[in-house]
């Protein structure tokens, strides 16, 4: 595993600005999702990590040293990954390890490897030609990780599959992230929140927002509990709703929500309150905002 380092990097198109002045740390073994709206500069920003295009200015390190020189150290998974239908998945891959001037001995060894890590080791010897859409993305990130990188990055590997191919998709990167550092691009946050642990948003180019998950969901807690609960408790829900420190309140169904002012006070007193009239809890909690209103807050402004 290793840390990626962009700094001030930079990327036109003619007078399109696609990429603006990006700074970006990826830590060593962190799984950062790259999101934002379509035409933002996420496949840009990814095609200057992989040197398909190269930066107008700027510098990108893997530890400490231009990636220039480390393209051996990166693995690739484009949006649409391409294969010669006619070929098995273990032709592919030996094709593929070729390329990266990996020897026949290593080959033989590592694409039995890369194939039960992906689950497609029942498939090697099929054709291409009869895999679905989420085996393909699976055989894609097979070749990406053939030689091992230190560095996987992927551009948008969800977004064109069915939730059968997603999840599967979405369980190998997960398996991955105790093994590489990760980066991937998606415009679908539930997979962001779901996989990642590092959250990086940019808009017309720019990074808006680059936070650890983890803090960015604490500071999207908001000062509005529910609570929901078995059967009938009107006694309860009137007695606590005239606190003076709960400012809205109402019930939908067996679900009673709450606004209030001293979120941490009355978080004590609400589960107090619950405790003390011997309810049946089904649920209680804080509200927090979600990623996909984190985002469209950001996209707006």
């Amino acid at each position: 595993m290793t840390e990626l380092r962009i700094q001030n990097l930079s990327k036109r198109f003619g007078a399109q600005k696609a990429v603006q002045n990006v700074d970006l740390v990826v830590p060593d073994g962190a799984c950062l999702a790259l999101i934002g709206p379509n035409g933002a500069g996420k496949t840009t920003l990814i095609n200057m990590l992989v040197q398909i295009l190269k930066p107008d200015g700027g510098e990108i390190l893997l530890d400490g040293k231009p990636i220039r020189h480390l393209k051996n150290l990166i693995g690739y998974l484009p949006q649409y990954p391409h294969f010669y239908g006619w070929m098995t998945a273990k032709e592919c891959l030996n094709f593929m390890g070729k390329l990266s001037k990996m020897n026949q001995a290593d080959l033989n060894v590592r694409i039995p490897e890369v194939l039960v890590l992906v689950g497609l080791e029942k498939e090697g010897n099929k054709r291409i030609s009869g895999f679905s859409g989420g085996m393909r993305q699976r055989l894609g990130i097979a070749q990406a990780i053939l030689h091992r990188p230190k560095l996987l990055v992927m551009d948008e590997p969800v977004s064109a599959l069915d939730p059968i191919g997603r999840m599967e998709v979405i369980r190998l990167v997960e398996k991955l992230k105790s093994e590489t550092t990760i980066l991937f691009s998606t415009h679908i946050l539930a997979d962001a929140a779901e996989i990642c642990d590092h959250i990086t948003m940019i808009k017309k180019g720019e990074v808006v927002l680059d936070k650890p998950l983890e803090t960015l969901l604490k500071e999207a807690s908001t000062n509005v509990f529910e609570v929901e609960l078995l059967g009938e408790n009107a006694a309860w829900y009137a007695e606590v709703s005239e606190h003076s420190n709960i400012l809205f309140s109402e019930k939908k169904g067996s679900v009673y929500r709450f606004e209030v002012q001293n979120k941490a006070e009355m978080s004590v007193f609400l589960l107090q309150s619950l405790a003390s009239a011997n309810v049946e809890v089904v649920r209680f909690m804080n509200v927090h905002e979600t990623l996909e209103q984190i985002f469209m807050k950001k996209v707006s402004e």
